[in-house]
């Protein structure tokens, strides 16, 4: 008697198969970044929006610190 199996795809088809999709994920991403006309529309108004603002500080805060050096054991 002779039993007939299904192929399974070995490892390194599988790994070539993950590396492809993951590579093709990648390049989609990319080209999506790329042609994406809202990011210089959205820092301008970021930008704008920011320079409007006159934010003064309320007061200024001096922090001084003071510390005795030890000798460094080696």
């Amino acid at each position: 008697m002779s039993f007939d199996t299904a192929p399974i795809p070995s490892s390194s088809a599988v790994a070539a198969g993950v590396t492809l999709l993951v590579s093709a994920w990648f390049a989609a991403a990319s080209g999506a970044i790329l042609t994406d006309n809202h990011s210089t529309r959205l820092i301008e108004t970021v930008r704008s929006e920011v320079a409007e603002q006159n934010v003064v500080p309320d007061e200024r805060v001096t922090i001084v610190v003071e510390a005795r050096r030890t000798q460094a054991a080696l």
